[in-house]
């Protein structure tokens, strides 16, 4: 089990990741927005949805490493 420095750490990365993802679900939203044809307008809305997903999955584990790190803080107490 890692320790209490490693999962706040690990918490740290994954808050940097979410907020690139929301810079990218931004960044296609407004490409999306810009499009001229219909199939750019279909493939920035794929990739806002995979960066949505992405998201989703990184707010995941940042909310499984933060119950560790509060878990590991308990027991130290």
């Amino acid at each position: 089990m890692p320790n209490l420095k490693d999962l706040e750490e690990v918490a740290e990365i994954i808050s940097i990741a979410i907020a690139r993802e929301q810079a990218s679900i931004k960044y296609y939203q407004n490409a999306y927005k810009k499009a001229t044809t219909e199939s750019a307008k279909q493939a920035f809305s794929l990739l806002v949805e995979q960066e949505k997903g992405h998201e989703a999955r990184l707010r995941a584990q940042l909310h499984e490493i933060k119950a560790a790190i509060e878990f590991e803080r308990m027991k130290s107490r």
